[in-house]
């Protein structure tokens, strides 16, 4: 894998400071969308609107220890399939599961914003749940607080503790429609690794792209994947800056124009290479079944470094 210069200098900056502001192209063949980050003073100045949904991302413990004001709790295990033995990890559900647990948290097509707070420096949980929630259509409307509860609490914001009040499920209108656009399936990803144009960006750690560990049952990694691994696109639970996003990007040979399909282990460390690539205005698409699907098969493996 190249070296990955995390300072280099891009001459077009990418502004994502702004919520509702979209990502200007900065290079050819890059798609121009709308920055779903948001930073502690804009969430502060919403929080009152009854139409904006606050989702809190983490265990019922930490929820319980300290949250935003008004916040719902989610974990992941409430938008994916349950686990099952020989199963896929972390498959996005039933529709109807998702439009259930949509309604407990206070989701309806009235929902102006949503907003996605993660509770500590592993952000990949908070992301899926934000990916999880562009699939189910509300891609214009979603929103990720840029440091999660970290920063709320660092801008001098009020902290609540204790369990969440309970909540009657929603009966306003509700419209989920399952946008297939954001998803790549087992045939997508083997027609990638066999014709150009479209680049494949491993998430997972160097040592499991190299194919040391990290079975499900193979070790190993997609053939042609280059590797951006999850840990090298945050700091402090905040996204790196997008120059150095981009440059992370660039010096993993991730082509600028090209599409990008995104994978991990099983689908949740890929989702914030998918974010990040979204900020950046890349054409993106999470492999949902991740490397656990494609090492299940008889399919070829890139070859080890």
């Amino acid at each position: 894998m190249p070296k990955i210069a995390l300072l280099l200098a891009l001459s077009i900056p990418v502004l994502l400071q702004a919520q509702e502001s979209s990502i200007p192209s900065a290079t050819a063949g890059r798609v121009a969308t709308r920055s779903a980050l948001l930073r502690a003073p804009d969430l502060a100045s919403l929080r009152s609107d009854p139409s904006v949904v606050i989702l809190q991302v983490g265990t019922p413990a930490q929820f319980a220890e300290a949250h935003v004001p008004g916040a719902r709790p989610v974990a992941l295990n409430d938008v994916s399939t349950p686990r099952q033995n020989g199963a896929l990890i972390l498959e996005i559900p039933e529709t109807a599961v998702l439009e259930t647990w949509a309604r407990s948290v206070g989701i309806s097509d009235a929902s102006r914003r949503i907003v996605v707070v993660p509770v500590n420096d592993t952000l990949q949980s908070s992301t899926r749940v934000l990916f999880t929630l562009a699939f189910m259509g509300f891609a214009d409307r979603v929103s990720w607080l840029d440091g999660g509860l970290a920063a709320w609490r660092a801008a001098g914001q009020p902290i609540e503790t204790g369990e969440a009040p309970a909540l009657a499920p929603s009966t306003a209108p509700l419209t989920v429609r399952r946008d297939s656009s954001i998803v790549a399936v087992l045939d997508d990803v083997e027609k990638a690794t066999k014709t150009t144009g479209t680049t494949i960006i491993d998430a997972r750690l160097p040592q499991f792209y190299n194919g040391n560990g990290g079975g499900y049952p193979r070790p190993g990694r997609i053939p042609t994947a280059v590797n951006v691994p999850l840990s090298l696109v945050s700091e402090g639970g905040r996204l790196r800056t997008p120059d150095e996003l981009r440059a992370l990007f660039d010096s993993a040979g991730v082509k600028p124009g090209d599409p990008v399909i995104t994978y991990c282990h099983i689908g949740q460390q890929a989702s914030l290479l998918w974010f990040v690539a979204r900020e950046l205005g890349y054409n993106v698409r999470l492999f949902d079944g991740s490397f656990q699907q494609w090492s299940g098969t008889t399919l070829p493996l890139g070859s080890p470094e």
